[in-house]
């Protein structure tokens, strides 16, 4: 009997390309975006280059984004969202007006400090729109420091703050502050320590909107807080006088709110 030499060939298993989930695929253009926004600014960035870094193919982008435009926005959408999901965690747990806004304005500034790239994007690339003010940015810019105007609200019912400056002053007494107060930072020509500059603010702000001393000597208390503020308020233009003054704010919690 002859024995078949004839060996079956070996057959190399066919690879299965398994697409990735919905979710992991537009997490990957969302961080993608985010870098290369970050690295050239939202007019040289282009799709292509964005589908590059994620990995992906051009036309994948545009299963899920509409435009590049879109695409921006929901890259500061994202980073609007931490910051408010964090405030949301955090302020439940601090007691007392002036604790919660000197907390914010520390964040603030931690804020800005770790993420100077999606400022400067925010501000040169979205907020100087003609479309802002229609757009859900502006929204969430609302939504943002409408936690800011809540615990002005709480400090003005507890007696902490004063009830004859609006909230809405306060506001922009603290962002504006802040927005000069990191410009240069923003733009490469000068650093901030997050505490020093949380401390120097704070005590600026404080001196103006805390309820003012009542009773005996209350004036003379009045007068002498006045004039701390007033030293205060020195110390922080000597600050700010390094850096040059925009016409906008520059930062979440500025423009529009």
């Amino acid at each position: 009997m002859r024995v078949n030499e004839t060996q079956p060939k070996e057959t190399t298993p066919r690879r299965t390309i398994s697409r990735q989930p919905r979710a992991a695929r537009v997490e990957a253009i969302e961080e993608a975006a985010r870098t290369v926004f970050c690295r050239r600014g939202y007019a040289a960035a282009s799709i292509a280059e964005i589908a590059a870094e994620a990995g992906l193919a051009e036309g994948s982008i545009y299963k899920f984004f509409e435009s590049k435009r879109h695409l921006v926005l929901r890259v500061i959408e994202i980073w609007y969202d931490s910051m408010i999901s964090q405030f949301d965690s955090s302020l439940s747990g601090i007691q007392g007006a002036r604790n919660k806004l000197r907390f914010i304005i520390r964040q603030h500034l931690f804020y800005l400090k770790t993420d100077p790239d999606l400022a400067r994007l925010c501000v040169n690339e979205v907020r100087n729109s003609g479309d802002y003010y229609q757009g859900d940015l502006w929204a969430l810019n609302r939504r943002y420091t409408r936690i800011f105007l809540e615990v002005c609200r709480e400090g003005v019912a507890s007696g902490e703050l004063r009830d004859d400056v609006p909230i809405t002053v306060m506001r922009d007494l603290v962002f504006g502050c802040i927005d000069h107060h990191i410009s240069g930072m923003l733009y490469g020509r000068d650093d901030i320590d997050v505490d020093q500059s949380t401390e120097h603010i704070s005590r600026a702000v404080f001196a103006g909107i805390e309820r003012p001393e009542s009773g005996k000597g209350g004036e003379d208390a009045m007068a002498a807080k006045l004039d701390r503020m007033s030293r205060q308020l020195d110390n922080v233009v000597n600050l700010l006088g390094r850096a040059p003054v925009s016409r906008t704010y520059a930062t979440p919690g500025g423009r529009g709110q």
